[in-house]
């Protein structure tokens, strides 16, 4: 739903449907493009909205509280001042041109909340992570992590449990494009791992790890320069689909970055990975697989695009060997792991699904063979990516899933609290905000 948030406010009572797990005690943090519209005019893309962020905090004993804001980023605070959009589509051309020029950007924070070592960031990934605090989740200001993020931040780090190290990766867009992988410790200094030139300027919007690798797919999806610079049209025509060009597949080795690894395979469109581990000589590669990049202009305009599917990708590190076979037949979206797992062997992941007679469902799916567990929403309740809360003393990896959800009936929306291991079952409880909130593609859960 991009929608504006109609009211902003601090951490407040929610109402309880249900019963909350006890000893469930922690913040749920998600982000999204809240504010579409604004000066009376409306973006014609959610990308370049301004970012909300949102939390629900659970105090172990059966209450919870909720907050919604504005991020309010430096460039949005210039804006509110000069009463007028001065950056992306909404500002006149001839500003944006110049901004392009002198490479100035709006940090809207729009895409993920993300937390590391008890701090709270927001993530576009054109720009640095912006810090908030935790608790008013006011702005405090761009980081880069003592010089180590150069210009960009994607809004998809990976954490890599056995390593006790987050991952991440910016795309610099040049004579040569590039991409920049970062490691973040739970403990120690962040370092930049190294830098990798891409065949072509693309769109690489997430990557996926294992416990010895960073795997890169830059899908056939070519900038198109002259557009961008003169910015003409929105930020969905400046990309073209290249089918010829096929996937460049990137590896990385963490022990020795500069041994990475280059492939081609057939052409197809990524947003998000599911998981990745390796076998032997092989990575195996879960991700939610689109036929091409339509789903980009479908993103703005919503025009009914071939929907994704769970597909599991297998890439052999001796021959360059690739195939991709589907792995559930339902259409599906924002897929997530147990932290616990990421970069691992792990059947169980959990994703945001759709369907064309049953509607909204979210589901958690055995990716070895394709059984699904699935609560079934129908037309009216729209969830949100399943964000997993680990359940200690759980030896099965079925954590509690939380997701926020728009009823349209009421115009309300609400975080529903399932069992992962039990998602057909419903949620064993609801947190009911006393309005609707904009939709949010991305968040984390810190207990």
């Amino acid at each position: 739903m991009y929608e504006n948030l109609s009211r902003p406010h601090g951490f407040e009572p929610l109402r309880v449907e249900g019963q909350l797990p006890e000893g469930v005690a922690g913040t749920l943090y998600r982000s999204g493009p809240g504010q579409i519209e604004r000066f009376g005019h409306r973006m014609s893309h959610p990308f370049e909205a301004d970012g909300v962020i949102m939390a629900a905090r659970l105090d172990g004993n059966g209450g919870a509280l909720g907050a919604a804001r504005v991020i309010e980023s430096a460039g949005y605070l210039e804006e509110q001042a000069a009463g007028r959009y001065l950056y992306g589509t909404g500002a006149p051309w001839g500003r944006r041109v110049l901004n392009t020029l002198r490479g100035r950007v709006k940090n809207t924070g729009n895409t993920r909340a993300w937390t590391w070592r008890g701090r709270l960031f927001t993530i576009m990934e054109a720009c640095k992570p912006t810090e908030l605090d935790p608790d008013t989740l006011e702005v405090l200001g761009e980081r880069d992590f003592d010089g180590a993020v150069i210009s960009a931040f994607s809004a998809h780090p990976h954490r890599v449990a056995r390593l006790q190290t987050s991952f991440n990766f910016g795309l610099r867009y040049g004579k040569q494009t590039m991409l920049d992988l970062f490691a973040l410790p739970d403990n120690g200094e962040p370092r930049l791992l190294g830098s990798f030139e891409c065949g072509w300027a693309g769109l690489v919007h997430d990557f996926v790890v294992t416990e010895n690798h960073a795997i890169f797919i830059n899908c056939p999806a070519k900038l198109k320069l002259a557009r961008a610079l003169l910015q003409l049209g929105d930020f969905s025509s400046w990309f073209g689909w290249a089918p010829e060009q096929g996937c460049e597949i990137i590896v990385v080795p963490f022990a020795d970055p500069g041994a990475a690894k280059r492939f081609t395979v057939e052409p197809f469109w990524v947003w998000h990975f599911v998981n990745a581990f390796e076998r032997g000589d092989e990575l195996v590669i879960d991700y939610c697989r689109y036929a091409d990049l339509a789903s980009l202009t479908s993103l703005g305009d919503g025009s009914r695009i071939e929907p994704p599917t769970l597909h599991r990708g297998t890439l052999d590190l001796r021959t360059g060997a690739w195939r991709s076979e589907q792995r559930w037949e339902r259409s599906c979206e924002f897929p997530r792991v147990d932290s616990r797992y990421e970069g691992a062997e792990h059947p169980h992941a959990w994703f945001y699904a759709r369907d064309e007679a049953d509607g909204f469902g979210l589901a958690r799916v055995d990716v070895d063979t394709g059984d699904a567990d699935v609560w079934e929403l129908g037309a009216q309740v729209k969830p949100s990516e399943p964000v997993p809360v680990a359940r200690s003393g759980d030896p099965d990896g079925k954590p509690w899933i939380l997701s926020l959800c728009h009823d349209e009936q009421s115009d309300h929306s609400y975080v529903a609290v399932l069992d992962g291991g039990a998602l057909a079952d419903g949620p064993v409880a609801k947190l009911w905000f006393d309005q609707a909130l904009p939709e949010t593609y991305h968040g984390d859960w810190v207990g």
